[in-house]
């Protein structure tokens, strides 16, 4: 059965301000609107970039993301999903663009400890979710 699962298709990520984030993540990462849809109490939008998708929730009554989930030294402690990651080109190139679009960058371009020379520097969303950007060594 497991040879079935060919590869992630996306990921869902519930947001307080589905507008303000479908402008943060096309204007930061380059991500287009694909389509949106309503459910019972929800708006719903699916975002992509090449093959990263991101299914966007807007809930009605949704709690905002727990401060535990805001910091990295709480974060890991907690069960479930605790950030994504984007493949890109050039790690240190992106952090200094989004630096200076005024994104927070929460640990800075670092060598991933696998000796493979890797690299990886974590932001965050304008929800304050970290995003984890990946340079691998092809």
């Amino acid at each position: 059965m497991t040879n079935r699962v060919l590869r992630l298709h996306h990921v869902g990520v519930v947001v307080q301000d589905l507008q303000a984030s479908l402008v943060w993540y096309r204007d930061h990462l380059g991500f287009e609107q694909q389509y949106s849809f309503t459910l019972p109490g929800a708006q719903v939008t699916m975002i992509a970039r090449g093959d990263a998708r991101l299914e966007l929730f807007q809930v009605e009554g949704a709690a905002p993301m727990a401060n535990e989930r805001k910091e990295v030294e709480t974060i890991l402690k907690l069960g479930g999903v605790n950030h994504f990651g984007l493949i890109v080109d050039d790690v240190d190139e992106t952090v200094a663009a989004l630096a200076g679009k005024g994104v927070e960058i929460v640990i800075p371009p670092s060598a991933v400890p696998n000796g493979a020379g890797d690299r990886f520097a974590y932001i965050r969303d304008n929800e304050r979710m970290l995003v984890e950007l990946f340079q691998p060594v092809f």
